[in-house]
């Protein structure tokens, strides 16, 4: 199979109880969902099957680099606003591109971000929102 590479240009992101309607991917410059679930345990016994592994909860998180956006329902406003609530997004990557384009959707707790940075740079909102168990993962070519 020959190299397939793709930069990332274009995405669609939403907070809120319609996320469609609140979207703020015109001020992010950098975003990340992790996927910090640990690894389960092996559990060996005696039998013929001998081993299993522990099962554990998922640990996903979703850092976000945007500039900030001070404005009545600018992003940063937003984070400030429901600062410790949670609420649902939605993010499309590379949705421009059909048979690329992936949608997560799912639940994050909203942390206000730290405020303030240099003199005479852009400022910066930088802020790491933890999901509400795994997001739902799907292919947009799929979902018909």
């Amino acid at each position: 199979m020959s190299i397939h590479k793709r930069k990332i240009k274009l995405i669609e992101f939403g907070l809120g109880t319609a996320p469609s309607d609140i979207a703020f991917e015109c001020q992010i410059s950098a975003w990340t969902l992790n996927n910090n679930t640990e690894d389960g345990d092996k559990l060996y016994t005696l039998c013929p099957a001998g081993e299993d592994t522990e099962e554990t909860d998922p640990d996903y998180t979703l850092d976000i680099t945007a500039f900030s956006d001070w404005r009545s329902d600018g992003f940063s406003d937003y984070l400030w606003k429901h600062d410790g609530e949670t609420v649902d997004f939605r993010l499309d990557h590379h949705p421009d591109i059909p048979a690329e384009h992936v949608t997560w959707t799912g639940q994050v707790k909203i942390k206000a971000p730290s405020v303030g940075g240099e003199a005479r740079e852009n400022e910066v909102t930088e802020v790491t929102l933890v999901c509400i168990g795994k997001p739902e993962y799907v292919r947009a070519d799929e979902s018909s």
